[in-house]
């Protein structure tokens, strides 16, 4: 039983170290605490959340037909996204008081999770059909990193988990051909120093602090790719593939540093992940 309780720690031990070199970079270098204070909260809250998850066999729902309906809100939420003017013709986030929320941070690990399990049920036309569908909804957003991080593991789950290699193969150019034409057509936000350039103010003190900066970094995919459970190893890689590609995004365009920089979208989204991963890997 104690075993069972330090795994439960797992999701908050993953996060923790990307959220507080981010804090102490955005502390250094001055940055208001209202902002600092936010990514903390979210850590502590989502940790919570986590722990008590994976502290017992929580069924939140019984009944399928509402589990059904409940699969459909990370698709509603990213199409809520076109409500309002956007920022500069971006479409990325819905506001909640003062708070900003990039949806497909959060949903995108759900969604691929959900299709998965949908394949897993000989559905593969489905999940072709709402992977193209969501990928555009990505591509008119516009956000190329989240659109990569999809597309890219989406096309690599759909080549092994059916016989239909030829509707894959056409399947595959058309979205590596979105992929392609997003990074050509970039928004033209301009970057904020503690959300897309956080690496270059943990730069800022020292080179100790960004070498640790990047391993806090790479340390996010590794147990998805490396250490995957041993009858889910299909879905826990292409969950390492998406933060793999996000993150490498990140030094490619002006996109958000995922933890490290300012945003409880990302810490969502990565402890939603990490806390399905942890149940079927430990429990």
């Amino acid at each position: 039983m104690k075993k069972l309780k330090l795994f439960n720690f797992i999701p908050i031990i993953m996060t923790a170290p990307a959220i507080v070199i981010g804090t102490i970079a955005m502390y250094y270098n001055r940055i208001s605490n209202f902002i600092i204070i936010q990514n903390i909260i979210g850590l502590v809250i989502m940790g919570l959340i986590s722990y008590y998850l994976l502290s017992g066999n929580i069924n939140i729902c019984r009944n399928k037909n509402i589990k059904d309906i409940f699969k459909l809100i990370p698709l509603i939420l990213l199409l809520l996204t076109f409500i309002g003017e956007g920022m500069m013709g971006v479409h990325r986030w819905i506001a909640i008081g003062p708070i900003r929320l990039n949806i497909a941070m959060i949903v995108m690990p759900i969604i691929i999770l959900s299709l998965w399990k949908l394949l897993k049920n000989n559905s593969w036309w489905k999940v072709a059909i709402i992977t193209i569908f969501i990928s555009i909804v990505l591509f008119i957003q516009p956000d190329a990193s989240q659109l990569s991080g999809f597309a890219i593991p989406m096309i690599f789950m759909l080549y092994k988990n059916g016989d239909k290699r030829n509707f894959s193969t056409i399947i595959s150019v058309g979205l590596f051909i979105l992929v392609i034409l997003s990074w050509i057509h970039l928004d033209n936000l301009s970057p904020v120093s503690y959300v897309e350039e956080i690496l270059n103010l943990v730069a800022n003190m020292g080179q100790v602090w960004f070498l640790l900066g990047i391993v806090s970094l790479v340390i996010l995919p590794t147990p998805f790719i490396l250490f995957p459970p041993e009858k889910l190893k299909l879905p826990s890689l292409c969950i390492g593939i998406y933060f793999i590609i996000i993150i490498i995004s990140t030094f490619f365009g002006n996109f958000p540093v995922p933890l490290m920089g300012y945003g409880i979208s990302p810490i969502i989204g990565y402890i939603i992940s990490i806390t399905w991963y942890t149940k079927l890997k430990f429990n």
